[in-house]
């Protein structure tokens, strides 16, 4: 009789720790997603930073799931705190019959029934297990070395939740072995000593369960940031122009590693109007190019955006958003830029605004990013957001043999000459641009207004012209790829209500959403990668089918809701809000059920 083969626990859990920035709340989550990946495990955080160059309170918050991982989770199942004041902020995301594992050195949490405590006195263990060595490594070595905290309340952790400490002695094994036998020593008894601690207060109790997933399928741990710069070199990106600003300063400390390598340069400049100005000089000499900015960042580009547009001069532009106005909330989340992305320049000119949703679609947005600024000889905003750009996330590796990349449109010989029409006025709104040096093809480029020459000009039947061929690239896109930079989740057909929504809300609306399927309800979902110009045509063909819509977003007026409000005449509900935080599936989820119950 054929045995059955064992069953394999599947694993979904919250993990979050919480401490002060500086004392290794980063690297003990960092080292979990490391361990976590290796047991083929998939991963999706979410970290949050004080502002302050020194101090302040950090959280990092863990899903590890054997399966697909849409969101952070709305709850914790284990709290991690290492301080008192990090417990009082973060402290209430644990869900009823959760575990908080604190450290007993620093404080004593307040007696609640709803949750299991495990103490653990991590300086006091750290410090001893440093003093087993100290006579084993010499006295200035000694003085440097770090008792080993996170090593500690690493093998708790682990313990906790059930996960094997020997991928984790490897690992410290690889981490410490330049510093010699004894340091290496010193982690694995910290390691086990942690764990330990931890067991014996255990006993008998069930604790959360991180088993390996045998099945899995191969996986690359990376950044939203990390993932965008791969899709920039996959589509040929050849230079980076760019200044340091939070959220997005790691695409060009990326960039300025990588490209090089691929035949791309990398500079940094004096300011955002500077590092703009650099990547149109390169794309007009005839080279992808592109730069990274957060919302301060792009408020400085508008003008050169216009050039961009005027000039009809290709260029990816990156806006990783993060809170507020002005310097307002610089390491928290936020969709705060759509209206600056859409429509902030002076007068108007075309551009073509995209939205990422989650860590492995960024590749393919910015692919799609500098294909588009390529095909349509206009610049192109790409939207990311600071909770996606540092998440971590366990992706598929992208499949780079499927990557197409488009040229801009060069004349041939019949163009070519003392009458060159770098700007001829063709039915798509496309013209052929000649790269400097190109025989036949010298032309006057500028952002005054200019004819088919590009010769400057003021009449108002060249202007009205040279303007609609510049917007006719607009329909053009519209009309050739419109439906494909849209995606559909939940039921066909009719159903009772349909939610919009763009960027890195796609995760946690689709969980909303199965969870009310499963629960018997009819709902859908589209989300929007193209904002402007705004598919409206798909979005039609979704809003008929649904009873009722709800739109959803992270910003403080409803910034989505207007422009669909501009283009299209639907009747919809708005749901937003603009704190910092990014949305949990359980807040779209009651969301939902309000307007269902109504």
């Amino acid at each position: 009789m054929p045995q059955k083969k064992p069953t394999v626990r599947p694993t979904d859990v919250v993990l979050r720790i919480v401490g002060e920035s500086g004392e290794g709340t980063v690297t003990l989550g960092d080292v979990l997603v490391e361990l976590f990946t290796g047991l083929g495990l998939d991963i999706y955080t979410f970290q949050t930073f004080p502002a302050e160059i020194k101090g302040g309170t950090v959280m990092y918050q863990l899903r590890t799931k054997s399966g697909v991982t849409l969101s952070p989770g709305d709850v914790s199942d284990v709290l991690v705190a290492l301080n008192n004041q990090g417990f009082g902020l973060f402290g209430d995301n644990l869900r009823s019959g959760g575990i908080l594992l604190y450290n007993s050195d620093a404080f004593s949490p307040p007696v609640d029934p709803t949750r299991t405590d495990y103490a653990l006195p991590i300086t006091t263990l750290a410090r001893a297990e440093k003093d087993k060595v100290r006579h084993e490594v010499s006295g200035e070595q000694l003085k440097r070395l770090p008792a080993p905290v996170n090593t500690v309340g690493l093998g708790a952790l682990l313990r906790l939740v059930n996960a094997p400490l020997e991928p984790a002695e490897e690992y410290l094994g690889r981490v410490f072995a330049r510093k010699g036998e004894a340091i290496v020593r010193m982690n694995i008894s910290a390691l086990h000593t942690g764990a330990t601690c931890v067991a014996e207060q255990i006993g008998d109790r069930e604790t959360p369960h991180v088993g390996s997933r045998p099945d899995h399928r191969d996986r690359i741990m990376v950044t939203g940031n990390q993932m965008l710069c791969m899709g920039a070199i996959a589509a040929g990106l050849k230079f980076f122009g760019g200044y340091p600003i939070t959220p997005a300063s790691e695409i060009m400390e990326f960039l300025a590693k990588e490209l090089p390598a691929f035949g791309g340069n990398v500079i940094q400049a004096e300011d955002e109007i500077a590092a703009l100005g650099m990547c149109l000089g390169a794309s007009f000499g005839g080279v992808p190019s592109m730069t990274a900015t957060s919302g301060p960042g792009l408020s400085l580009m508008v003008e050169q955006i216009n050039l961009a547009g005027q000039a009809e001069i290709p260029v990816v532009i990156v806006d990783v958003q993060r809170g507020g106005a002005s310097t307002g909330l610089p390491t928290k989340t936020s969709q705060g830029d759509l209206n600056l992305a859409v429509y902030g320049v002076h007068n108007e000119s075309p551009r073509i605004v995209l939205a990422a949703s989650s860590v492995g679609d960024v590749f393919w947005t910015t692919v799609e990013a500098v294909n588009l600024a390529e095909t349509y000889q206009c610049p192109v905003i790409l939207l990311s957001e600071q909770a996606l750009a540092t998440r971590r996330s366990t992706v598929p590796p992208p499949m780079v043999e499927r990557v197409t990349l488009k040229e801009r449109l060069k004349p041939v010989e019949a163009d070519l000459g003392a009458e060159f029409k770098r700007y001829l006025d063709t039915p798509s709104g496309v013209s052929p641009m000649a790269i400097p040096g190109t025989p036949g093809g010298m032309y006057t480029t500028t952002g005054i207004e200019h004819n088919e020459f590009g010769d400057p000009t003021y009449t108002p039947d060249t202007a009205t012209k040279a303007r609609n061929k510049r917007f006719r690239k607009m329909d053009t896109l519209l009309a050739e790829r419109g439906h494909e930079f849209v995606r559909t989740w939940g039921d066909a057909g009719k159903v009772e209500l349909g939610v919009i929504a763009f960027g890195a809300t796609e995760g946690v609306v689709r969980e909303a959403t199965e969870r009310l399927r499963y629960a018997g309800h009819l709902v859908a979902h589209l989300h929007l990668r193209l904002i402007r110009p705004l598919p409206v045509a798909p979005i039609n063909e979704f809003a008929v089918r649904c009873k009722r819509l709800l739109v959803v977003e992270l910003n403080y007026s409803g910034q989505l809701a207007g422009w669909l409000r501009v283009n299209t005449d639907m009747t919809f509900e708005a749901f937003h809000r603009d704190d910092g935080r990014p949305f949990s599936s359980h807040d779209i989820e009651d969301e939902m059920l309000r307007i269902l119950s109504d």
